[in-house]
C-alpha cells in the first residue's frame, strides 16, 4: 500500500481506521442479559479500508456493519465491511483509488463511471424482512442479516426516478410504510429533492419531485400522522469549489436554516417554507402534529454542527455554536410563528425514541450525552442518566427495545455501544429504560475496539 493511513476528521476530533473484520462467539457478559431481550442489534459506520487523502472527513469511510446477536442470555458478535463497488475496486487494485468526500475530481482516472459515493456507512435499517446499509447520496445496499454478506444494491425494482434515498427513513408504526426522500435526487446539486413512500412489502407507491430553497444539506427529516417536515441546513454545495478540489459542503453563515412543511395527504406543491434562525438540525428524535401546531423534537445548535466542514470562506466554524441542545421546535401553521423550547440541561446528539410511537405524541426520548446515555421525559421535564464514567464521551447512539410488542411506552431496554479508550476496547451496554440511573443490567465486553458507528436498529425475534 503506497500511502500512509491518515486519520480522518470526525465530529469529536481525529479518528484512525481500525481495518479489521471479526467474529466473537459467546462474548463476555458482565451482569445478566434480560430473558425478554432476544434479537439482533445491527450497527453501521465508517472505517477506511484503504488510505484517504489527508484532512478528509470521517463520513467518507467505508461502511462496516456489525451485529450483536442476543439469544438465551448469550451474545455473539460479528462485523464485516460492506462490499460496495468502490471497496471492490480498491481491493482489486490494492491501493487507494478514491479521493475526498463526494469529490470525483480527486479520484484516480481509472474510477471513471464507477459508483464512487456509495460507502453504505450511515444507517443499518430493517424493513419488509430485509436489512440495508443506507447512505443518503445513494441507493440502499442489501445485507444478509445472518452472515452480513453484501447482497447488492436495492432500487425498489428499478422504479425509482431519484438516484438517492435518505439514510434517515421513517417507518409508520401503523401502516408499516417506509417514508423517505432523496436529497440532490438527480445529482445536479441545485436543491432537487423527491418525496418517496414504500409500502410494508417493499413496493414504491409514491414519488414526487420538488426544489428546496437553496442547495443545502437535508440529512434528516420528520414525519407526523398529518405532516411531513423537510429541514434544509446552510451547509451548501458549490460545484465550482468541488472542481477545484474543495469540500463538497461548506457552511454559509449568511443563510438561515429552513423547514418545509406539507400535509402528509397532500402534494409537494403545498410545501410552506419557514426560516428559523439558530435552529441547525442534524437529527430528529420524533415529531407530532397537534391541530395547526407541528412539533419537532431534535438536538438544535445555533451554528454548524458538522465541524469537519469549514465555512464558504475556508475558515473553521465556531465549535461552541455547533453544540446541540435537545429542543422542541413548534410551528404554528395558522399564524406562521415558530418557537423553540430547550429541554433543560440536555446537551447531546444521536436522539431516538420508542419507535412504536414515532410520528405521534409521545413521552420518552433517548440520546448520547457527555455523562453517558440519557432518557428525557417530555411530560415531567426530568432527565435520567445511565452514567459511563469509564468511557467518558465514548457512548454512541442509544437504541430503545420494547420488552414486548404491546408493552407501555418506554418499558424495555436501551442498548448502546461505548468505546473504552483507556483499554482500547468496546462494550455493549444494556440498561433498563425505566431505571437508567441504576446503571447497566448487563455489559457485553469485546476484546477489541470498534469504529464509531452512526446509526442502527434492533430487530427483535418477535418482529419476524
Amino acid at each position: 500500500m503506497p500511502e500512509p493511513l491518515y486519520p480522518s476528521v470526525g465530529f469529536w476530533g481525529l479518528s484512525r481506521p481500525m481495518r479489521f473484520e471479526a467474529d466473537v462467539r459467546d462474548c463476555e457478559v458482565i451482569g445478566e442479559i434480560p430473558k425478554d431481550l432476544r434479537g439482533s442489534y445491527f450497527r453501521v459506520g465508517p472505517d477506511r479500508a484503504y488510505p484517504t487523502l489527508e484532512g478528509d472527513a470521517l463520513i467518507n469511510g467505508d461502511g462496516v456493519i456489525s451485529v450483536f446477536r442476543i439469544e438465551d442470555g448469550g451474545v455473539d458478535f460479528r462485523c464485516r465491511y460492506v462490499e460496495t463497488e468502490r471497496l471492490r475496486h480498491e481491493r482489486k487494485a490494492r491501493r487507494r483509488l478514491y479521493g475526498i468526500y463526494r469529490n470525483e475530481f480527486t479520484d484516480d482516472p481509472s474510477t471513471a463511471g464507477t459508483d464512487r459515493d456509495n460507502t453504505a456507512n450511515t444507517h443499518a435499517f430493517s424493513h419488509h424482512g430485509k436489512l440495508f446499509a443506507l447512505r443518503e447520496d445513494s441507493y440502499p445496499t442489501e445485507i444478509d442479516p445472518k452472515t452480513l454478506e453484501t447482497l447488492g444494491t436495492w432500487t425498489c425494482g428499478n422504479r425509482l426516478k431519484s438516484k438517492t434515498m435518505t439514510a434517515h427513513p421513517k417507518i409508520d408504526p401503523d401502516t408499516g410504510e417506509w417514508w423517505g426522500y432523496g436529497i440532490f435526487a438527480h445529482k445536479r446539486y441545485e436543491g432537487e429533492m423527491t418525496l418517496q413512500v414504500i409500502d410494508r412489502n417493499g413496493k414504491l407507491i409514491r414519488e414526487e419531485e420538488f426544489m428546496s430553497p437553496f442547495p443545502g444539506i437535508g440529512h434528516d427529516f420528520a414525519l407526523t400522522t398529518e405532516h411531513i417536515i423537510f429541514p434544509i441546513m446552510p451547509l451548501t454545495v458549490d460545484l465550482r469549489r468541488v472542481r477545484q478540489g474543495g469540500d463538497f459542503y461548506a457552511y454559509d453563515p449568511d443563510l438561515t436554516p429552513v423547514y418545509g412543511i406539507m400535509p402528509r395527504g397532500g402534494s409537494v406543491s403545498q410545501i410552506k417554507w419557514f426560516k428559523v434562525p439558530g435552529a441547525f438540525l442534524a437529527h430528529v428524535m420524533n415529531a407530532y402534529s397537534e391541530g395547526h401546531l407541528v412539533h419537532i423534537d431534535a438536538p438544535l445548535a445555533r451554528g454548524n454542527s458538522f465541524a469537519m466542514f469549514r465555512d464558504v470562506s475556508g475558515n473553521k466554524t465556531d465549535p461552541a455554536l455547533g453544540i446541540p441542545m435537545i429542543s422542541r421546535l413548534t410551528f404554528d401553521l395558522k399564524s406562521g410563528e415558530v418557537s423553540i423550547k430547550q429541554f433543560p440541561g440536555s446537551i447531546g446528539e444521536m436522539p431516538r425514541c420508542d419507535e412504536r410511537f414515532a410520528s405521534k405524541r409521545y413521552r420518552y426520548g433517548f440520546h448520547r450525552s457527555l455523562e453517558g446515555i440519557t432518557r428525557i421525559d417530555w411530560q415531567t421535564g426530568e432527565r435520567s442518566i445511565c452514567a459511563t464514567p469509564h468511557a467518558p464521551g465514548g457512548t454512541q447512539e442509544p437504541v430503545f427495545v420494547p420488552r414486548a410488542p404491546d408493552a407501555p411506552e418506554g418499558e424495555g431496554y436501551v442498548v448502546c455501544l461505548a468505546n473504552v479508550a483507556s483499554e482500547n476496547r468496546a462494550e455493549l451496554i444494556v440498561a433498563d429504560a425505566m431505571k437508567m440511573e441504576q446503571g447497566p443490567v448487563a455489559t457485553v465486553r469485546l476484546p477489541f475496539n470498534q469504529p464509531a458507528a452512526f446509526h442502527g436498529c434492533f430487530v427483535s425475534d418477535w418482529q419476524h
